[in-house]
C-alpha cells in the first residue's frame, strides 16, 4: 500500500503577527537535522480527517454540513514552555487544558453527524504547536501565553512538502465567560533570556 500524500485537518492557525512572535522565541539551533517551521505554518492540529493519494474536491462541503448549526465557543489555550523534542521543537501548554478539550469533543461530535470521524487520537488530545522538525537540542522557553483562536480551519497538507493550504475557514463563537483576550488577545511581554 502506497503511503498518502495529502492530509486533511482542522485546527486553529496562528496570526501573522502571533507566529512572528512566537517564532522570536525559538533559541537558536544549531546542526544541519533541524528546520524550522515557517511562521505562516504554525498551528495547533486538533484532529485528522482524511489521508488520501488523490485530493478530495468534496470534503470542505462536507465539513460545512457538519458546522452549519454553528460551533462551539472558544477557549483560551495556556501555553507555557517551548521545548525540544526527538523529532523537533513545540510550544507545550501550562496548567488545564480541559476547556480545549470541550471545544474539540463538540467538534467531533459535530463531525460525527457527517459520518467523519478523526484519525491518530489514540493517545487522546495533546494541543501543542510544532515550530520545527528535526534533531534539537535546548533548555526549555518559558512563554506565558493564553490563545484564545478565533477561527476554525480545514487544511489541506501535502504531505512531506511542508505545504499547506487553507481550504475553509469557520468563526469561533466568543468564549463564554466574559474574556477581554478574545477581543485584544494580547502578546505576552518578551521573555528576558539570560547571557
Amino acid at each position: 500500500m502506497m503511503d498518502p500524500m495529502f492530509r486533511y485537518f482542522l485546527g486553529f492557525q496562528v496570526t501573522a503577527d502571533r507566529a512572528g512572535w512566537l517564532a522570536r522565541q525559538l533559541p537558536p539551533v544549531s546542526g544541519d537535522l533541524f528546520a524550522g517551521l515557517k511562521p505562516q505554518l504554525y498551528h495547533l492540529t486538533l484532529c485528522t480527517i482524511a489521508e488520501t493519494m488523490e485530493p478530495l474536491p468534496f470534503l470542505p462541503g462536507q465539513v460545512a454540513r457538519a458546522f452549519k448549526a454553528g460551533l462551539p465557543a472558544a477557549s483560551p489555550i495556556p501555553f507555557g514552555r517551548i521545548v525540544s523534542r526527538g523529532a523537533g521543537a513545540e510550544l507545550i501548554t501550562a496548567g488545564s487544558v480541559a476547556a480545549i478539550r470541550q471545544t474539540y469533543e463538540a467538534i467531533v461530535a459535530r463531525l460525527a453527524a457527517q459520518d467523519i470521524e478523526p484519525m491518530h487520537r489514540k493517545s487522546g488530545l495533546r494541543p501543542h504547536i510544532t515550530l520545527g522538525y528535526g534533531t534539537c537540542e535546548f533548555d526549555p522557553v518559558p512563554v506565558a501565553w493564553n490563545w484564545t483562536p478565533r477561527d476554525l480551519v480545514l487544511i489541506e497538507s501535502h504531505i512531506g512538502h511542508r505545504r499547506h493550504r487553507v481550504l475553509q475557514s469557520w468563526p469561533l463563537e466568543a468564549p463564554a465567560q466574559g474574556s477581554f483576550a478574545f477581543m485584544a488577545d494580547e502578546l505576552p511581554a518578551p521573555m528576558l533570556r539570560a547571557a
